[in-house]
């Protein structure tokens, strides 16, 4: 049964996902991130710097990006929620809940301060419990 965990009154998304990244890693949880493009690229960059001295293996999906390389990669960023198949995580960037999300043990949400991201995120929270997932929830600012 998949688990849904919410972290609410995040004061920086970006920041937020590379360290709940670093947990999923320590843990060995293989992670999908979906969500825009922009948004994944931004990540990226994230991913590369937001610790001195630390690395995530983690991989920005292209169409040309190689099969072994996918493999091997413990942390997965696409546009498209079929590139993520397998991952036992997924952290979710995208304003609805992800179709199929029985696939992943775990679906991650992040829902930072401003008033839109509260509303999509109070909305996703009533569609997973519509689902009848397990539902957990972590306020993470004040």
């Amino acid at each position: 049964m998949t688990e849904v965990n919410f972290y609410t009154g995040v004061p920086d998304r970006q920041v937020y996902a590379c360290r709940l990244l670093r947990k999923t890693l320590a843990a060995g949880l293989k992670t999908g991130v979906w969500g825009p493009m922009r948004l994944l690229e931004r990540l990226d960059q994230a991913l590369w710097t937001f610790e001195p001295g630390e690395f995530l293996p983690h991989l920005l999906l292209r169409s040309d990006s190689p099969a072994p390389l996918r493999e091997r990669t413990p942390v997965l960023l696409s546009d498209r929620l079929d590139d993520l198949v397998g991952c036992q995580a997924l952290l979710n960037f995208e304003p609805e809940p992800p179709p199929g999300l029985e696939r992943f043990e775990r679906v991650l949400e992040l829902v930072s301060t401003d008033p839109e991201q509260v509303a999509a995120g109070r909305n996703r929270f009533k569609a997973y419990k519509q689902l009848g997932v397990t539902l957990n929830h972590h306020v993470i600012g004040s």
